[in-house]
């Protein structure tokens, strides 16, 4: 337990709020988004307007209808959401790079080290509420805790257009009256099981002995306990997808050629840096692996600032070359990893203090990118590649 430095952000029914930012005339109105009213789809997202007389995501949209036939029944425009949605990512990503996108209308930041840049974690709330209505037109709940737990809690309990702080101090406090079904991970199935056993109330779990639901629900159990103590460790994680990539080679023949390695190190960081510009991703640490002719591996690693360009993964990765090999003992395998990988902030956090030369770099590896792309991979190379 610590400091409030996660947020959780959260668009307040976001596809009917879209809908009403494009069509002012819906504005006040119950709108339902999932298709017509004789549809047999269910609801995607409703308005709050909508919410009213009953309706919720997931209903069948017959229901809706039945609940409310006055209201507007519209298509989902994924295409349109998508847009907006990757604005809003846009500019949560100015007030932290550490950002982990839980779906398209919510996600995590851990704002550790941006006091000094922004201010206190209320403040940041604010700021990311104001320009994302400013500049969108949308409403966004802010919840801030310690952990990500809390702070999802947080806004669940303060929408819409909510900003809420929950403390370690109050958090055990806040949590006990709360149903267990607002436990991360208790659904409706788990919620009846607890109920069998009198358990009701985040309150009940938090009597119970740390073991008592470890031996009934196995490791879910004792997560339930926790987080009914106002305890979560998990991390706001960042490129989830993927957290490291690599490219290795295997030899036909061993080989004692620094000189070939060398190319190889250059080909293999062109490949990879590609990979994660693609991607829109950076890179801080970097490794290579050697394994002999006996089969013996050794990795040697360095961590660096994030990057994504070719010139520099090449400099670190031959200087690590160099350091592990002398070239007298024939290798079977080279490899080059790059990992500690996170989306990259090229926003106003991540050019404040790039260099001219960084970016020098960046414009010469997208433009390489760029012919590749058109001409084919062998198009263009650095120079220690050409015979």
């Amino acid at each position: 337990m610590g400091n409030t430095n996660i947020l959780h952000c959260d668009l307040d029914a976001f596809f009917a709020s879209v809908e009403q930012l494009d069509n002012p005339e819906l504005r006040g109105k119950p709108v339902v988004v999932g298709g017509s009213r004789h549809s047999r789809g269910v609801v995607s997202t409703c308005s709050y307007e909508a919410r009213k007389f009953g309706i919720h995501s997931a209903m069948p949209v017959s229901q809706a209808y039945r609940l409310c036939p006055q209201a507007i029944f519209l298509p989902v425009n994924m295409a349109r959401y998508q847009e907006l949605s990757r604005q809003v990512f846009t500019i949560l990503s100015r007030f932290s790079p550490l950002m982990e996108i839980i779906s398209i209308d919510e996600a995590f930041l851990d704002i550790s080290g941006c006091f000094r840049l922004y201010g206190s974690p209320k403040k940041i709330g604010g700021l990311i509420k104001e320009q994302v209505y400013s500049e969108l037109g949308l409403i966004i709940s802010v919840g801030i805790s310690y952990n990500k737990f809390l702070a999802k809690l947080a806004t669940d309990l303060d929408k819409p257009d909510g900003l809420l702080i929950i403390t370690a101090e109050e958090a055990v406090d806040l949590l006990k009256p709360l149903p267990v079904s607002k436990i991360w991970g208790v659904g409706q199935k788990t919620e009846q099981s607890l109920h069998r056993l009198g358990i009701k109330t985040i309150g009940d779990i938090q009597a119970l002995p740390p073991g008592w639901l470890e031996t009934r629900f196995g490791s879910a159990g004792r997560l339930f306990w926790e987080l009914a103590h106002g305890i979560d460790h998990r991390p706001v994680e960042t490129g989830q997808e993927r957290k490291s990539i690599s490219r290795e080679e295997t030899f036909p023949e061993d080989i004692n050629d620094i000189s070939y390695l060398e190319k190889l190190t250059t080909h293999f960081a062109a490949e990879l840096c590609a990979k994660l510009r693609r991607e829109g991703l950076e890179t801080a640490s970097i490794t290579i692996k050697l394994r002999y002719s006996d089969f013996k591996t050794i990795t040697r690693s360095k961590t660096i600032e994030p990057c994504n360009s070719d010139l520099v993964v090449t400099q670190v990765a031959e200087e690590l070359l160099h350091n592990a090999y002398n070239g007298k003992r024939p290798l079977r395998l080279f490899g080059l990893s790059l990992g500690h990988l996170s989306s990259r902030a090229d926003l106003e956090q991540g050019t404040l203090f790039e260099s001219p030369t960084n970016s020098a770099h960046n414009e010469i590896d997208l433009l390489m990118d760029e012919i590749r792309g058109r001409f084919g991979p062998d198009a263009i190379n650095r120079a220690n590649l050409l015979p």
